[in-house]
Formats: C-alpha cells, structure tokens, sequence
C-alpha cells in the first residue's frame, strides 16, 4: 500500500513538473513569433544602402554615440541615446539637451548663438547617422530615376515622412547613391522646420572620407552646399567629426535632464 501511494504522489510530482514546461515552450514560440511580425520590412534598394553601409544589425546593438563636431573653429562634443533619442551638445559656454520631451539651453537661451536650439540639437546626428536613422519608423521610400551631378551617375532614393513623425514631417530627402558600392554620396534635403510648409528648394550635403566604427560606416566630413536646377553652387557650410565613440550600453539618463537654471526653448 505505501509503495501504491509513493507510486502515485511521485507520478503527480512528475507530471505537475513537465506541464509548466510545455507552457513555457508554447509562450515562447509565441512571443519568438510576435516578435518576428513585428519586424520592419525595407525596399530591397534601401536595404542593400544599409548592407553597404554596415548593416541595420550591428546598428540596433548599440545604444550610445558620441563624436566631436568643428564647425567654424568651434567645437563641440555630442551624446546621444541610441534607443530614446535623447541628447546633449556641449559647446563653448553652453550646453543644450533634449530630455525626450522638451529642449533646455544651460546656463540660459541666450549662451547659444545659434538661430534655434530646438533645430539645432539633433540636426548633426541625424545627417551623419544616414542612413540608419532612415530606417525608423514612419518612414517613406520611393525608388527615383537615376540622376547626374558633377559627371557622375547616381541611384536615387525619395525619403517622405509620415504625419507627426519628428519635429519637421514635411521634410523631404533624396538619397544620392553610388551605384557600384552602394553607399551615400550625397543627400539633397528641404528644410520646412521654421514655416512649416512643404519646400521645393533642396540644399545639398556631400558625404566624405567615410570611416569604419565596429563595422559601420560614418562620414569624417560633411559639406553643405547650394543647389539649384539640378547643379551644386557655392559651399554653405563643412563640418567634421571626429572621436567617434560607439557603445552598446545607454548613457545614464541624468545628464539629459534639465538643470534647475536652464531655459526651454519654446
């Protein structure tokens, strides 16, 4: 009788031990299969530029860049959190940060010579992150006719973005791509940011000196430049990038909040 009853308490022991286990397989193949739908499809023209360029992989296992901007002769260094895109620019004599909701200057608005700070914070890391921010969400592609400028022949990609995507949805981008590598040469780009209002007037950036971090590509250098009925004119602005750094961890989260004596820009 007593092997009877250890007999059946170890078969209900055994039994109560394995169901738990096919639960959780089952749980996992759905959240595995959740997961796998959730995942963004691309142009196969946009997704080999992102190959190209390192990869949408070895991008999303990163969450902080840093990196030095002169412009001018004045520098400045940048931080910015990967995942929420919160930022920080700290210059000569000021420092401007984006919390995830609002933009502050420190020590006050008027430390910052720039026109708009609300412009400005991450004006420098989304051109230079092209094309890796382009795959975010809310993004529109659209394959262009080829075109030429300075002789060369290029792949074109149109960027549009979806309504209440970012500060300026009415921005437009064209990707200007070499056809052999597959790599950005140029972006051509509106700015609607102080009016608002769609733009047909594009401006030109060239992308150079391009230079692997942990097996992306980023630009050493970015030159702005007019453009007009489809041909470069004079150069507006050059900016380079030095001290790239490249982690897989965020950065801690206090230094994007706003100090007591900061002004929000409105």
């Amino acid at each position: 009788m007593k092997h009877n009853l250890i007999y059946a308490a170890l078969t209900a022991l055994i039994l109560q031990a394995c169901q738990p286990a096919e639960d959780k397989t089952k749980e996992a193949t759905d959240v595995t299969a959740g997961e796998t739908a959730e995942q963004p499809t691309y142009p196969a023209y946009f997704s080999k530029v992102l190959d190209a360029h390192g990869g949408l992989e070895q991008w999303k296992k990163l969450g902080s860049m840093q990196y030095q901007l002169t412009n001018n002769g004045n520098t400045e260094t940048h931080l910015i959190d990967l995942n929420n895109r919160k930022d920080l620019v700290k210059g000569d004599g000021y420092t401007i940060g984006h919390d995830g909701k609002q933009v502050w200057v420190s020590p006050n608005r008027a430390a910052y010579p720039g026109k708009s700070a609300k412009f400005y914070h991450n004006l420098y890391f989304y051109f230079y992150a092209i094309p890796f921010v382009l795959a975010d969400p809310g993004v529109n592609y659209e394959q262009l006719e080829p075109m030429e400028l300075q002789g060369k022949r290029f792949n074109v990609i149109g960027v549009s973005f979806g309504e209440g995507i970012g500060d300026t949805p009415e921005d437009e981008y064209r990707m200007l791509i070499n056809p052999e590598t597959n790599r950005m040469v140029w972006l051509l780009y509106t700015v609607t940011f102080f009016n608002g209002q769609p733009s047909e007037q594009f401006n030109a950036l060239k992308y150079e000196d391009y230079q692997a971090h942990q097996g992306l590509l980023f630009p050493a250098k970015l030159i702005g430049y007019k453009y007009e009925n489809g041909k470069i004119g004079d150069v507006r602005y050059s900016v380079s990038i030095d001290n790239l750094q490249l982690k897989e961890e965020q950065p801690a989260q206090d230094q994007f909040e706003k100090p007591e004596q900061a002004e929000v820009e409105a």
